[in-house]
């Protein structure tokens, strides 16, 4: 039984199961199933108009069923999804237009070409298939309403060619509609992630990158340094005796400082430079291509600005400093040792004095 299941699935999405992303796992899995669904049928109806003396529809339709079949063995085989979608749409197009004018098997060509707008608009996307239909739809009309233009073979009577043209622009509407609100849906659903993603990323008191979005920019950084050969700093920065804010003026009075805090440092480095607020009263300022002793020149600027700031609450006028250590990349060490360095020299920063950096 998982031997067959395994084949089936196998079977479903042409090979390509393994695929990571959930949409291409989609794409393929539409354009593999419709390929397999359309060779099955057409050939059947191929052999029966055969059996019924129809040879030129049982070609054509035969034919039809011989480029699903070759579209499925090409998925197989690239897993170029997007070609594979398209060959089916031109197909399926060709041969219900074909249908449409020759009258198909007893006067029911024209019923396939309610197949047409879902699967142009599924596969094309909203507006491409937009586009596709309003084209679709013009040479329909052409072909019913202009009937001493070649193209027309069958004969439809004034009442069939009105409802059936009200018919298929009905159903192209819904299938406009019905893509739009999927499309519609999609959007917000990728908004909402994207949002849901950024604030993950944050701090929710201060606005700054979170102790998870620092570790990635942080790996990235280091990832970049061992392409272009340059280094990096970091400054780890620890609010001085934080816990006297909180406990004498109270803990509003405390985030209100850290917003504070958080704004002097954003605004005293450059655009390239990324500040995140670490844990607690801790803040982490990476510096992207800065030696150690240019670091260390940033942040006795941070540290003079923060100590030159009066934050202002309520009544109160603040002076609140900080302590920092500098650590730079070196090319071999991992990342918790790289911080750990920096750690090390904060603590002796609050060792020797505070208000210092080290």
């Amino acid at each position: 039984m998982a031997v067959f299941l395994k084949w089936w699935k196998s079977l479903l999405y042409a090979g390509h199961v393994n695929e990571e992303s959930a949409e291409i796992r989609k794409q393929i899995i539409i354009s593999s199933l419709f390929s397999l669904l359309s060779f099955i049928v057409l050939l059947i109806f191929g052999l029966q108009n055969l059996g019924e003396g129809n040879e030129q529809l049982a070609l054509v339709v035969m034919a039809a069923a011989s480029v699903s079949g070759v579209n499925y063995l090409f998925l197989c085989r690239t897993g170029k999804y997007r070609i594979s979608s398209i060959i089916i749409v031109v197909m399926t197009t060709a041969l219900c237009l074909y249908l449409l004018c020759t009258g198909g098997n007893n006067g029911t060509g024209p019923l396939w070409m309610f197949i047409l707008p879902g699967l142009i608009f599924y596969i094309l996307g909203l507006y491409p298939g937009l586009l596709c239909i309003s084209i679709l739809l013009a040479i329909t009309v052409y072909i019913l309403f202009f009937p001493g233009n070649v193209l027309l073979q069958a004969d439809y009577g004034p009442s069939f060619i009105s409802r059936f043209i009200a018919a298929i622009f009905s159903v192209s509407v819904i299938a406009f509609v019905y893509e739009y609100s999927r499309e519609d849906g999609r959007r917000e659903l990728l908004n909402l992630s994207r949002k849901l993603d950024y604030l993950s990323r944050r701090d929710e008191l201060t606005g700054l990158s979170n102790r998870r979005d620092m570790f990635e920019k942080l790996r990235s950084e280091m990832s970049r340094v061992e392409r272009s050969g340059k280094t990096f700093s970091i400054l780890l920065a620890d609010v001085d005796r934080f816990k006297q804010v909180n406990d004498t003026l109270g803990h509003e009075c405390g985030d209100y400082c850290l917003r504070q805090i958080a704004s002097v440092l954003t605004g005293n480095t450059q655009k390239r430079d990324k500040v995140a607020r670490w844990g607690g009263e801790e803040f982490l300022v990476l510096l992207p291509e800065t030696m150690r002793d240019q670091a260390a020149t940033v942040a006795e600027r941070l540290r003079q600005a923060l100590e030159n700031q009066l934050i202002q609450y309520q009544h109160e006028q603040l002076s609140v400093t900080i302590s920092i250590g500098v650590a730079a990349y070196d090319g071999d060490q991992s990342l918790n040792s790289l911080i750990h360095g920096a750690d090390r020299k904060l603590y002796a920063a609050k060792r020797n004095g505070r208000n210092r950096v080290e």
